[in-house]
Protein backbone atom coordinates (compact mmCIF):
# COMPACT_ATOMS: atom_id res chain seq x y z
CA UNK A 1 0.00 0.00 0.00
CA UNK A 2 2.76 2.02 0.98
CA UNK A 3 4.69 1.68 -2.29
CA UNK A 4 1.86 2.23 -4.35
CA UNK A 5 0.66 5.88 -2.83
CA UNK A 6 5.04 6.53 -2.97
CA UNK A 7 4.49 5.45 -6.78
CA UNK A 8 1.42 8.35 -7.15
CA UNK A 9 3.22 10.54 -5.52
CA UNK A 10 5.86 10.23 -8.03
CA UNK A 11 3.59 10.16 -10.57
CA UNK A 12 1.99 13.22 -9.51
CA UNK A 13 5.67 15.17 -9.34
CA UNK A 14 6.47 14.07 -12.57
CA UNK A 15 3.00 15.29 -14.45
CA UNK A 16 3.74 18.51 -12.45
CA UNK A 17 7.05 19.30 -13.63
CA UNK A 18 6.09 18.09 -17.22
CA UNK A 19 3.19 21.00 -17.08
CA UNK A 20 5.76 23.33 -15.45
CA UNK A 21 8.41 22.75 -18.28
CA UNK A 22 5.94 22.93 -20.88
CA UNK A 23 4.45 26.40 -20.22
CA UNK A 24 7.72 27.80 -19.25
CA UNK A 25 8.85 26.73 -22.29
CA UNK A 26 6.02 28.50 -24.54
CA UNK A 27 6.69 31.93 -22.42
CA UNK A 28 10.13 31.56 -22.96
CA UNK A 29 9.95 31.17 -26.75
CA UNK A 30 7.17 34.18 -26.88
CA UNK A 31 9.25 36.25 -25.24
CA UNK A 32 12.59 35.31 -27.27
CA UNK A 33 11.01 36.03 -30.42
CA UNK A 34 9.25 39.40 -29.15
CA UNK A 35 12.16 40.54 -27.31
CA UNK A 36 14.27 40.34 -31.16
CA UNK A 37 11.81 42.13 -32.83
CA UNK A 38 12.12 45.53 -34.45
CA UNK A 39 9.29 47.44 -36.26
CA UNK A 40 10.33 51.09 -36.87
CA UNK A 41 7.39 51.24 -39.18
CA UNK A 42 4.67 51.18 -36.46
CA UNK A 43 6.89 53.61 -33.57
CA UNK A 44 7.69 56.30 -36.84
CA UNK A 45 10.50 57.75 -34.62
CA UNK A 46 8.23 58.30 -31.42
CA UNK A 47 7.79 55.95 -28.32
CA UNK A 48 4.69 53.96 -29.52
CA UNK A 49 1.89 51.93 -27.01
CA UNK A 50 0.17 49.11 -29.63
CA UNK A 51 -3.53 48.80 -27.18
CA UNK A 52 -5.16 45.60 -28.39
CA UNK A 53 -8.45 45.65 -27.99
CA UNK A 54 -11.33 43.57 -28.94
CA UNK A 55 -15.18 45.29 -29.60
CA UNK A 56 -17.02 43.10 -26.41
CA UNK A 57 -13.46 43.17 -24.04
CA UNK A 58 -14.91 45.58 -21.18
CA UNK A 59 -12.03 45.57 -19.42
CA UNK A 60 -9.98 46.74 -22.01
CA UNK A 61 -13.13 49.84 -23.07
CA UNK A 62 -13.69 50.33 -18.80
CA UNK A 63 -9.91 50.32 -17.60
CA UNK A 64 -7.23 49.71 -19.76
CA UNK A 65 -8.50 52.87 -22.32
CA UNK A 66 -8.26 55.32 -19.40
CA UNK A 67 -4.97 54.39 -17.68
CA UNK A 68 -3.46 54.38 -21.35
CA UNK A 69 -5.38 57.78 -21.90
CA UNK A 70 -3.58 58.92 -17.97
CA UNK A 71 -0.33 58.03 -19.87
CA UNK A 72 -0.47 59.89 -23.40
CA UNK A 73 -1.49 62.91 -21.52
CA UNK A 74 1.48 62.65 -18.88
CA UNK A 75 3.57 62.89 -22.03
CA UNK A 76 2.76 65.84 -23.31
CA UNK A 77 2.07 64.64 -27.15
CA UNK A 78 5.81 62.31 -27.07
CA UNK A 79 3.79 59.13 -26.76
CA UNK A 80 2.08 57.50 -29.58
CA UNK A 81 -1.10 55.38 -28.52
CA UNK A 82 -2.23 53.11 -31.06
CA UNK A 83 -5.52 51.03 -30.45
CA UNK A 84 -5.95 48.16 -32.87
CA UNK A 85 -9.03 45.69 -32.63
CA UNK A 86 -7.64 42.12 -32.34
CA UNK A 87 -10.31 40.39 -34.74
CA UNK A 88 -8.95 42.68 -37.67
CA UNK A 89 -5.16 42.97 -36.96
CA UNK A 90 -4.59 39.50 -37.01
CA UNK A 91 -1.38 39.21 -38.64
CA UNK A 92 0.06 41.74 -35.65
CA UNK A 93 -1.80 39.89 -33.36
CA UNK A 94 0.17 36.54 -34.50
CA UNK A 95 3.66 39.16 -34.16
CA UNK A 96 3.29 39.65 -30.98
CA UNK A 97 1.93 36.47 -29.36
CA UNK A 98 -1.81 38.11 -28.16
CA UNK A 99 -3.12 35.43 -26.62
CA UNK A 100 -5.51 37.49 -24.30
CA UNK A 101 -7.16 41.38 -24.14
CA UNK A 102 -6.42 43.91 -23.15
CA UNK A 103 -2.33 43.40 -24.07
CA UNK A 104 -0.48 46.71 -24.58
CA UNK A 105 3.20 46.34 -26.25
CA UNK A 106 5.58 49.47 -25.76
CA UNK A 107 7.75 49.92 -28.35
CA UNK A 108 10.87 52.33 -28.12
CA UNK A 109 11.18 55.18 -31.31
CA UNK A 110 13.72 52.94 -33.28
CA UNK A 111 10.57 50.18 -32.81
CA UNK A 112 12.58 47.72 -30.38
CA UNK A 113 9.95 46.15 -28.32
CA UNK A 114 10.74 47.37 -24.68
CA UNK A 115 7.87 45.64 -22.88
CA UNK A 116 4.39 43.86 -24.00
CA UNK A 117 1.58 43.12 -21.47
CA UNK A 118 -0.44 40.60 -21.25
CA UNK A 119 -4.27 41.71 -19.65
CA UNK A 120 -4.60 44.57 -17.96
CA UNK A 121 -1.53 46.78 -17.35
CA UNK A 122 -2.26 49.56 -14.86
CA UNK A 123 -0.97 53.35 -15.96
CA UNK A 124 2.00 53.10 -13.18
CA UNK A 125 3.78 50.28 -14.79
CA UNK A 126 3.16 51.58 -18.33
CA UNK A 127 4.98 54.77 -17.20
CA UNK A 128 7.46 53.19 -15.74
CA UNK A 129 7.63 50.94 -19.21
CA UNK A 130 7.55 54.12 -21.23
CA UNK A 131 10.42 55.72 -19.09
CA UNK A 132 12.61 52.83 -19.84
CA UNK A 133 12.77 52.90 -23.65
CA UNK A 134 12.38 56.53 -24.12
Amino acid sequence: MVERLALLALLLLGLLLLWAAVAFGARYRRWRRVDRMRTPELSQGKTTVLFFTGEHCSVCHHRQKPALDAVRSSHNGDLRVIELDAARETSLVRRFGVLSLPSTVVLAADGTVGAVNYGFAPSAQINAQVASVA
